[in-house]
């Protein structure tokens, strides 16, 4: 069977979790420790669409975000067909540097006929997030990219960028939708469940006496 093989590139700032993200649709897998890269590189992965009765080989390349390495970046996106955008929910300089750095030279560096995926990752922290989902999906509008909530750490939203994404690649004129973004909020309602029931348990348990025998004073800990 044949396939047609397309390039899909990953940017953004170091440190949003691209290589993460890729080992997580490619794999299954989430390293806690995965190193920062530091050069460019790719795997490939053929994605069939049963619906649409189509079959896609993605050459999925992982760019290194670090400044000193940019200059390198635009070998691998200027003929890529995706270009996906991540930045990191909680680091507002991550997004910003999107706006300031990545979106610009892509534009201006690609012939204009890539589509665009825009990933808020790290979703999974959306306590502590520094970047909110309306900014977020502003922005994708702003672009005209595919906008996408993930977490690289559970997999959620992560199958289902890639399958918008190359679905859209083989039928232009396809409608995906947002649903993920349902699916952060019944994971936030969930987070917050169990934080609830964890502080519950900690009320209800019963106080301890412990008798420190150096000053010889007792204190009380739950």
């Amino acid at each position: 069977m044949s396939f047609e093989t397309i390039k899909v590139v990953l940017v953004g700032e170091s440190g949003t979790g691209k290589t993460s993200i890729i080992q997580q649709f490619a794999y299954k897998i989430f390293d806690q420790d995965c190193a920062t890269s530091i050069s460019s590189q790719y795997i490939t992965k053929v994605m069939t669409f049963p619906d649409i009765n189509k079959n896609l080989r993605i050459e999925i390349w992982d760019t290194a975000g670090q400044e000193r390495y940019r200059s390198m970046a635009k070998l691998f996106y200027k003929d890529a067909k995706i270009v996906i955008f991540v930045y990191d929910v909680t680091s507002k300089k991550s997004f910003d540097e999107l706006i300031k750095y990545w979106i610009p030279e892509v534009q201006n560096t690609s012939d204009g006929s890539a589509i665009f995926g825009l990933v808020a990752n790290k979703s999974d922290l959306y306590e502590i997030e520094a970047v909110s989902t309306e900014e977020g999906m502003n922005l994708a509008d702003k672009i005209k990219a595919v906008f996408q909530k993930t977490s690289a750490k559970s997999g959620m939203g992560v199958n289902n960028l890639f399958n918008n994404l190359g679905k859209l690649y083989l039928q232009p004129d396809f409608d995906y939708k947002e649903g993920d973004l349902i699916e952060q909020e019944n994971y936030n309602k969930k987070k917050m469940k169990e934080n609830q029931n964890r502080e519950e348990d900690a009320e209800s348990s019963p106080s301890v006496k412990i008798v420190n025998y150096n000053n010889k004073k007792q204190k009380r800990c739950c």
